[in-house]
């Protein structure tokens, strides 16, 4: 799952998203279970030369929004194929911090969604997509 979105993360570095989030200045935390991930996007203080800095593990900088899930809601989410206030609103998710700042990023997801499918389909896993 980490190799999977380091690739799409590592794509969407010149993407309306990326931008999205560095000008909104933000830094969102994603907490899988099942298998354990965690992963930060970084848009306040991203390294020279990218848009957004990402990590993985517990050295990373401090979120402003955390959204813990179920790895299985992620791979939807990621795919596109999640109602992501439906899914908070069920407890699909659960989320902490400034939710409405980064609920306002929603429409700038495109551009990783297929960058996703493209990495899923690319490692011959294109049939695990929903």
């Amino acid at each position: 799952m980490q190799d999977v979105l380091q690739a799409v993360l590592e794509r969407g570095q010149d993407t309306d998203t990326a931008r999205g989030l560095a000008k909104a200045g933000l830094t969102v935390a994603f907490v899988y279970e099942g298998p354990s991930v965690r992963l930060v996007m970084d848009g306040k203080n991203p390294p020279v030369g990218q848009a957004i800095g990402f990590y993985f593990g517990d050295e990373a900088p401090t979120p402003d929004v955390t959204f813990s899930l179920n790895a299985d809601v992620g791979h939807r989410f990621w795919a596109g194929n999640l109602n992501v206030p439906q899914a908070l609103a069920r407890g699909q998710i659960r989320a902490a911090g400034s939710i409405a700042k980064a609920l306002k990023l929603l429409p700038l997801m495109p551009p990783l969604y297929e960058s996703y499918r493209q990495v899923m389909t690319e490692r011959g896993r294109a049939g695990e997509l929903p």
